[in-house]
């Protein structure tokens, strides 16, 4: 409350130099009081960091899949049952059978 009360700039910077959450909050309200430019930049460059962070958490899915798919096909060619790998898995038997018909199509 303090931040929001503050009366002046010195006050508002040295609030922000103690806690990482207000000097956050400060940084953005220099970017908004700034001129339409540098906010429309500031905004573009936070949409390519979302972009970014999405594209980042879709590769690391596919990898898990990737791997989990690698893993089910190795116990399905040990012998091991599609229902006991699903149990294992945690997930349905079909999805194991698909897994095991999409590599046979291969």
């Amino acid at each position: 409350m303090m931040f929001i009360a503050a009366g002046s700039r010195e006050v508002m910077e040295m609030l922000a130099n103690k806690n990482n959450d207000i000097a956050y909050a400060f940084d953005l309200l220099k970017i908004i009081s700034n001129d339409e430019k540098a906010r429309m930049a500031y905004e573009a460059r936070e949409a390519e960091l979302m972009d970014q962070r999405t594209r980042l958490n879709s590769a690391l899915k596919k990898g898990e899949r990737k791997a989990k798919t690698v893993m089910i096909l190795r116990l399905l060619s040990k012998g091991m049952r599609a229902s006991e790998i699903a149990e294992i898995a945690g997930l349905d038997v079909a999805e194991i059978i698909t897994i095991q018909d999409d590599n046979r199509k291969q």
